[in-house]
């Protein structure tokens, strides 16, 4: 039989169980099947250790930064997939696989993509390329003519480094935009992130930028309802949520934008408000002659995720 004083304790020890609150919002669920995989272990999540679980245990204080780190190579027209003879003909989905690799890198799926994207002529929106053909016929899109991609073996050094390319880290800073607490931008329409004296200098000859690079981000952010990220710029633009494409702009085009609303895509990206997720952002300048990179989103801490070079 418990004594008075022995049941006293257990209680306190069940109310103090049962009334923990969780003060870790920054760690995301774990056992993400891979898709959110940040790391070369077998174990399916974001960190380097065996448990299953993804250790993203960062204060936001000291680890959230308006510099974001971004790895940027610089290519020339001997690459055959720069300043190619086709001008583009608008951003193209389905280039990539809809999840990263192991090695947290896009895979090369398709030259001539799925579809285009198109603005909506009354609402301005993006929208699928795309009609129907009538009941019971499959769904026709508009996938352009000549590919803007040689293909996988030439992508293959978009993101990692070869011989075609010269690495840098660079940073560029987010501020906050005027008149709109808690919104913050990136906004540039000559984005040449190395300068004429670096890689291999003013390319092509004569365009007074160094232009022909592609830039890599690798981040964390926690997810909370109403959040939004918006990009605008040329070329090619990829974002990953949780290890799965959330925004596909592939290709040769003329500035364009597009937004990911997390909460209309939650359930596609596997993702849930009050975790922690890897987003992982790739573009590509490879023609001339302009450069527009802009970014606008009310996601007010990054915190960088960057992969280890061996």
């Amino acid at each position: 039989m418990h004594t008075v004083t022995q049941m006293l304790v257990l209680v306190f020890i069940l109310v103090g169980v049962w009334g923990c609150d969780d003060t870790s919002p920054m760690k995301p669920p774990g056992g993400g099947g891979g898709a959110g995989d940040a790391d070369s272990d077998a174990d399916g999540d974001s960190d380097g250790d065996a448990d299953g679980d993804a250790d993203f245990e960062q204060e936001r204080d000291s680890d959230c930064d308006n510099l974001l780190e971004i790895t940027v190579r610089d290519f020339d027209e001997s690459h055959p997939d720069m300043e190619r003879a086709d001008n583009g003909w608008g951003p193209v989905a389905g280039v990539l696989e809809s999840t990263l690799g192991e090695d947290r890198k896009p895979v090369f799926a398709n030259a001539m993509g799925a579809y285009t994207w198109k603005p909506n002529n009354d609402t301005g929106v993006m929208e699928k390329n795309c009609w129907d053909s009538g009941p019971g016929t499959p769904e026709e899109c508009y996938m352009g003519t000549i590919p803007m991609f040689d293909g996988p073996e030439s992508f293959a050094d978009w993101y990692n480094d070869t011989s075609y390319n010269r690495r840098y880290e660079k940073q560029i800073e987010m501020t906050e935009k005027s008149g709109q607490p808690g919104v913050f931008i990136y906004d540039t329409s000559e984005f040449f992130p190395l300068s004429t004296s670096e890689g291999f200098g003013e390319t092509p000859a004569g365009a007074g930028h160094n232009f022909l690079f592609t830039t890599e981000i690798h981040l964390i952010f926690k997810y909370l309802s109403g959040q939004k990220f918006t990009f605008r710029g040329d070329d090619d633009l990829w974002i990953f949520i949780n290890g799965k494409m959330a925004l596909d702009l592939g290709g040769l085009h003329l500035p364009f934008t597009g937004t990911i609303d997390f909460d209309a895509q939650a359930e596609e990206l596997g993702i849930k408000p009050g975790w922690s997720y890897t987003m992982d952002i790739f573009h590509a300048e490879r023609h001339t002659t302009q450069s527009n990179f802009r970014i606008e989103t009310n996601i007010e801490c990054f915190i960088p995720n960057p992969i280890e070079v061996e």
